[in-house]
This record gives structure tokens, sequence and C-alpha cells, in this order.
């Protein structure tokens, strides 16, 4: 003893090793204590297989490159494989690999089918599209809380989206067999746009309570109702747009009479397709200005409307995506009293509604 405590003396690193020794085992046995280590080992442990056994330990990462690798992930005795190969009649071999190889291409075939029929299916265009009738509900995005400032609406945190859809542009012609109903805005889209083509139902001032009760369709030199215009002629496309004259209106309120007329609309024309188009937006200098007449009212109002829309019968279209401005609300330059378009604008309207046009089969 006294000799290892004159060595420990004259060796001071001898010292310092033995002094950490201690400490990493001290550490060790603490962490071991706090059940951060684990000193639990088998027979099967890796580290004890590869030395005792003298053979490679598969790990997680190793890739079944033999072609005895057995499914379960054990390896195969290759001699036994080898002896069972020899055992094999030739011709029986011949006649396996043929049927194989007969397999492999059938399920290539239909693979490649598979994926034809898909691709086809997400392109626009074209009578052999799968997109005639699939329900597509609304998307949403989602934007910066922005608070009310009325109690007839919400906080709104998202803005719903154009209901999902291949669209194609269409020519003039796509109107011929449509009807679009509306306050003084879509009066304004009949007064000044191309479209001369389609019927109209609009009022100044309309709402959805006096929808269809209203004289408001303008057919050749007669007023009609709403009711008496839809018994008298069938459409294929009806085009809306109301909500400016019921931003006062309690959202939850608007929506369930809006829906309400939608579905009497419907009921009315079986075989047309409704396309609701989202309020239009107001400046962002009045919607700054108004509690109650501002974009964030309009939007809380479309997003109630855009839920109902399921992308088979009835669509959701949001056309401010066409005349908004970088600041969100209705390009100041595009209207003369911060609510209405300007005449010669009417046409970016009409030109995005041609631009989301259906394809044919949407009507078989």
């Amino acid at each position: 003893m006294k000799k290892i405590m004159d060595c420990i003396r004259e060796c001071p690193l001898l010292l310092m090793i033995i002094v950490s020794a201690l400490i990493f085992t001290g550490v060790a046995y603490v962490k071991v204590w706090l059940g951060e280590y684990d000193l639990n080992v088998t027979m099967e442990h890796p580290m004890l297989v590869s030395v005792l056994l003298d053979e490679k330990t598969a790990t997680p990462t190793d890739a079944p490159n033999d072609e005895n690798h057995s499914e379960d992930g054990n390896t195969e005795d290759s001699s036994s494989e080898d002896e069972n190969t020899q055992d094999k009649n030739p011709s029986e071999k011949d006649t396996t690999e043929e049927a194989s190889t007969e397999e492999n291409s059938t399920e290539n075939t239909e693979t490649q089918s598979t994926e034809t029929e898909t691709e086809e299916s997400t392109l626009g265009g074209g009578s052999a599209q799968v997109n005639a009738k699939i329900e597509r509900p609304t998307q949403y995005k989602k934007v910066k809380k922005r608070a009310s400032r009325n109690s007839c609406y919400g906080d709104v945190k998202k803005v719903a989206l154009t209901t999902d859809y291949p669209y194609v542009k269409k020519k003039h012609d796509y109107f011929e067999d449509a009807l679009f109903i509306g306050d003084s805005r879509v009066e304004g889209l009949a007064l000044y746009s191309g479209i001369d083509n389609a019927d109209f139902a609009y009022k100044e001032g309309l709402t959805v309570q006096g929808l269809m009760d209203e004289k408001i369709a303008h057919i050749d030199d007669a007023i009609l109702t709403l009711p008496e215009l839809l018994s008298s002629k069938q459409y294929k496309k009806i085009y809306i747009m109301l909500g400016v004259n019921e931003l006062g209106y309690d959202t939850d309120y608007f929506v369930a009479e809006y829906m309400k007329k939608i579905e009497e609309i419907m009921d009315a024309q079986p075989d047309a397709i409704v396309f609701m188009m989202g309020c239009m937006y107001v400046s962002s200098k009045y919607s700054a200005s108004d509690d109650i007449i501002n974009n964030d009212n309009i939007d809380d109002k479309n997003n109630g409307i855009a839920a109902y829309a399921n992308g088979i019968d009835l669509f959701y279209f949001d056309v401010n995506t066409a005349l908004a401005g970088d600041d969100g609300g209705l390009k100041e330059e595009y209207t003369w009293d911060d609510i209405h378009l300007q005449a010669q604008y009417y046409e970016l309207w009409e030109n995005y509604l041609l631009e989301h046009g259906l394809n044919d089969n949407m009507w078989e």
C-alpha cells in the first residue's frame, strides 16, 4: 500500500486519472439511479452477440440486399436453397418463371391504367373527365384576426375561396342559358358589361327578404317576380349576388334567409347549377370609416353562404379576387362611389365569370 501511495505522489498524472475514473463512475451510478442509463444486458445484446458469436448483427439501417432474405427478417441457409433449386424439375421452373413474368406484366399494366385514369381526372377540359359529380366543399384561407366593430357580425379569422374546380375559359355564348339575380351591382353588370345574351333579375336596394316578392325580372317589355320567371323558363346557370344592402343584418340571420331563397330557386330549377357570387367589397377607405358597411362584415357574411357550396349544383365565386386592390378593398380607380363599379370596369367581372366556366358534363 505504501508503494502505491509513493507511486501516486511521484506521478500526479496517475492521481488525476484515478480521480477522473472515480468521478465518471460516480456520475454513471447517479444516472443509473435516475433511470437515464439501463444496465440490463442479456445474451441477445448486439455487442455480446457480435463478440461471443463472431457474427454480424443487423441494424435498422441494414438493407436486405441478399436474395435469400426472407420477409420476416431471417436469413435462410443458401445451401438449402441450392438443394431446393436442384430438386426442382427444369420444366416446372420455366413454367413458374413464365407465370411470374405474366403476373408482373399484368400488375404493371393495371398500375399504368390506374395512373392514367388518375391523371386524366385532374386535367381540365375533355368529356372523359371524372370531375363531373365530385363533391367539393368550400376551402378557406386563414387570415390574421380582424375584430368585429359591430354586433351584427363576428370576428374574421378566415376568408372563403372560390369553389375548387378545374375551370375552363368560355366564350360569350356561355351565358345564353344563364340568369343573373341581384341588387344595383348586378344592374350595372346588365347595363355596362358585354353580357347581352342572358336574362337579368335585379332591383336597386334589393334584399333577400324581398327577393321572391319584388318585380325584378326584366324580360322583354315585362317585369316579373322571380317565381314567375323561374316557372316560365328553364336555365342551366343561375348567378346571384346579394348582401351589400343586408350588412346591418345579423350574419346568422342573413345566411339562413339567403340559403332559404337559394333552396327555393334550386327547387324551381332542378337542372340548373347555381353560382353564389360573394358580395363585392367596398373600397378600403370607406371600409375603415364605417362600422357596418365594411369588408370585415362582408367577409363574415360571404364565409357563411360559402359554407353551403358543394361543387356539384351549388358553387361559390369570390369575385373580389378580380376587383380588389393591394390594400384588400375594392380598387379605388374601379369605383365612382366606393361601392359600385364604374361602367368600363364591369368587363373585369364578366371576364372572371368566363374564366370560371364549367365543363359540359356537369349538366349530364
